[in-house]
């Protein structure tokens, strides 16, 4: 009888090495003994890949580890690690990753700093595609091959700052969009960096020599929004002293980033299209056209199809403009590179680079950032000021967090509200703008303390 076969020892490779995979995020439970469950069809899983990211040098470095069914993997900071992980946050042996078929499943060997899911330490979590798992400064993700091929992601843009998946798969759009010369229009929301990737488009296309130039719509006056975009001539209006080159002009040959599209006037509209249309453009004051090549890139936080039909916005020009669709993710979708983007944030700040202890960085992202990358900058900036040159500890960040909430307002009771009536003489409407109320609910409140 022969031996039986060894087991499926863990390969490590570099990250752009083995199979893709392409899952949903996890939903993430909240608790000190988290479970996930396994695939949406409830079917066992083959071969996963860990993809570990050392976040805590300067220059992240990536390893794709292979994980068999019934196999196990160590990863630490020691030698005997099945992955070493160059990250002096991370333990020797500082966690199992075990293969049981049907979920994958990782517990903590004691650590210093243990094992985050969510933000949140755990002992023991069982994991499904897509989940993402913090040691020290590194994050371990779990990936499972797609069938069929692999997914559709490349290395990150130089001139973005995130290695995360929804990252890496917007740089490969990115790049496949680039060398053409259709329009993109960029949507995300507000202070998720799309005049970065506007440039990005820009750079990466065969116009980088060329002028990049960028408008503001929501910025200007609205009597000086046509001269803005296409120029005029002398004497057109009070105030034209001389002919003034637009915004298409001026980006002749290169790229012209139009953020806050949806904030353009109909009658602007109707003359952008013409524009995306001929390539022309019509400064005021003449009736002369002239021949413009430029590479349109728009973006808004607006959802430009329902303003569509509502009538708000062209459906003609919304079609010209959406040939080319990018989607900018939120900072809650891409969490993982928080500790990236508070090290670039930091550095380019006033305050210089500052150390973010692993309970900093876990409240970081343990946060919904409605206000994303601009809300980030603003919380380290003042984290760091609290912290006072010294390590940033979770309570800078909470206590940035608590300053930033807004105030609660108490509820008003009858009685407060016969109390104010009182103070005011006996006016409602005084009542009312007292306790930050509409005159009906004072009234209302009155009523029921019988005073009305």
């Amino acid at each position: 009888m022969s031996d039986p076969a060894p087991p499926v020892q863990p390969l490590v490779q570099p990250l752009n090495e083995g199979p893709g995979s392409e899952h949903p995020l996890p939903r993430i439970v909240r608790s000190r003994d988290a479970t996930w469950g396994t695939g949406d069809d409830g079917e066992a899983l083959t071969t996963v890949w860990l993809q570990v990211e050392d976040g805590a040098s300067e220059k992240v470095t990536s390893l794709r580890a292979s994980l068999a069914p019934g196999s196990t993997l160590v990863l630490g900071s020691g030698p005997a690690a099945g992955v070493q992980v160059r990250d002096p946050t991370v333990s020797a042996r500082h966690c199992l990753v075990a293969h049981r078929g049907d979920a994958i499943e990782i517990s903590d060997l004691g650590s210093r700093n243990g094992v985050r899911v969510g933000g949140v330490l755990v002992k023991l979590a069982r994991l499904q595609p897509g989940s993402c798992v913090e040691i020290g400064h590194t994050l371990v993700r779990v990936d499972v091959p797609r069938a069929g091929g692999t997914i559709s992601e490349g290395p990150p843009l130089e001139q973005l700052v995130g290695r995360s998946r929804v990252m890496r798969q917007l740089a490969a759009s990115v790049r496949k969009m680039a060398p053409l010369r259709l329009p993109v229009l960029l949507r995300g929301e507000s202070g998720t960096g799309k005049d970065l990737i506007a440039r990005a488009v820009h750079e990466e296309s065969p116009r980088a020599r060329a002028p990049f130039i960028t408008l503001n719509c929501a910025a200007i006056a609205r009597e000086l929004a046509e001269s803005e975009l296409f120029g005029h001539r002398r004497g057109a209006f009070t105030g034209a002293l001389r002919d003034r080159s637009g915004a298409f002009q001026a980006a002749d040959k290169g790229t012209l980033f139009l953020d806050e599209i949806a904030t353009l006037s109909p009658e602007l509209q109707a003359k952008m299209l013409r524009v995306v249309e001929e390539g022309t453009v019509r400064p005021l004051g003449t009736d002369a056209v002239v021949k413009v090549d430029v590479r349109l890139v728009v973006a808004t936080c607006e959802p430009l199809e329902t303003l569509v039909t509502e009538k708000l916005f062209r459906a003609d020009l919304y079609e010209r403009l959406a040939v080319c669709k990018l989607i900018v993710p939120p900072l809650r979708d891409r969490l993982e590179d928080i500790p990236l983007l508070a090290r670039a944030l930091l550095a380019t700040s006033e305050l210089g680079s500052c150390e973010l202890s692993s309970g900093a960085l876990a409240a970081l992202r343990a946060h919904r950032w409605p206000g994303n990358v601009r809300e980030l900058r603003n919380v380290l900036v003042q984290a760091t000021l609290l912290a006072n040159g010294g390590r940033v500890m979770p309570e800078h960040i909470l206590a940035v967090f608590a300053e930033r909430a807004p105030p609660q307002r108490r509820k008003v009771t009858p009685l407060d509200a016969l109390r104010l009536f009182a103070e005011v003489g006996g006016n409602v409407s005084a009542a009312a703008r007292r306790a930050e109320l509409p005159r009906s609910t004072m009234r209302d409140l009155l009523r029921s303390a019988g005073a009305l």
